[in-house]
């Protein structure tokens, strides 16, 4: 039985919508204790996470085998809490109990987009102007755009995508890449340092596909669930989105505006 101590983390447990959930099943804690002593260490290589793990400024959620719509009503509370002043600057911590038939990374990659696409799929706001191609393009669910870190144990070279013996998926919304103090993104240099801290930590060169959102050959899909080596994605992006054209209410006109009428 892996012991851990019962402290302020566990007030941040969502668990069937539920906020404060103490968890007790052994791979729970076993994952976040894992979690913790990955992240906390002085060579890890994202500070902005460790920073945010030590002021308290994640959620997590334990989604057990089969239960992926835990996973929808969990993400729904998580972005209604965005909207709190408490909860404003944090991030979801989705961790899934380990599964002995995910030990190929192909078979990782394949899960992770599934899981995606089950979320977009029950999404109650789905509909996007933005595709996967356009380097604009942010994963979103409720509104609410969010860059994906996709971690597993089947990154064996990768170790900074590897965060505990099951699955691991890092929900960040695009806000905290904003500097709430100038409104401006996050500086250039500051992202260039975390690259040079991962280089050294995985003991391999960035991956080709790392960039800054916004730049033109940008693509945020192509980050989200890496190779375990430096091999470029060629291929396109599992991920389908819900086009805005797709939306019904879209089709029959209920919410194009009447040009007739002057707005209020």
């Amino acid at each position: 039985m892996i012991r851990t101590e019962i402290s302020t983390w566990t007030r941040r447990v969502l668990d069937k919508g539920v906020l404060g959930i103490v968890p007790k099943e052994n791979w729970k804690l076993e994952a976040y204790e894992t979690y913790k002593t990955k992240l906390r260490a002085a060579d890890f290589p994202c500070f902005f996470g460790q920073t945010g793990e030590l002021r308290g400024e994640m959620i997590y959620t334990f989604i057990p085998q089969h239960s992926s719509e835990e996973l929808v009503e969990n993400m729904r509370e998580f972005v209604g809490l965005l909207g709190t002043a408490e909860y404003e600057r944090c991030s979801l911590i989705a961790f899934f109990e380990p599964d002995p038939g995910i030990t190929d990374h192909r078979v990782f990659v394949d899960r992770f987009w599934q899981i995606l696409q089950h979320l977009h799929d029950h999404d109650n706001q789905p509909f996007t102007d933005r595709m996967p191609d356009d380097p604009l393009w942010e994963f979103s669910f409720g509104g609410c755009e969010m860059f994906v870190v996709g971690s597993s144990p089947t990154y064996r070279q990768r170790g900074s995508r590897n965060l505990g013996p099951g699955i691991v998926l890092i929900f960040q919304p695009r806000i905290l890449f904003i500097d709430p103090v100038t409104l401006a993104p996050i500086a250039p240099e500051v992202r260039h340092r975390i690259h040079k801290r991962m280089q050294a930590y995985d003991g391999m060169s960035i991956h080709p596909d790392i960039g800054f959102y916004g730049q033109p050959t940008n693509r945020e899909w192509k980050q989200y669930a890496l190779p375990d080596d430096n091999s470029p994605e060629v291929g396109t992006c599992p991920f389908r989105p819900h086009s805005r054209e797709d939306d019904p209410w879209r089709r029959i006109g209920a919410i194009e505006p009447d040009p007739g009428k002057a707005a209020v």
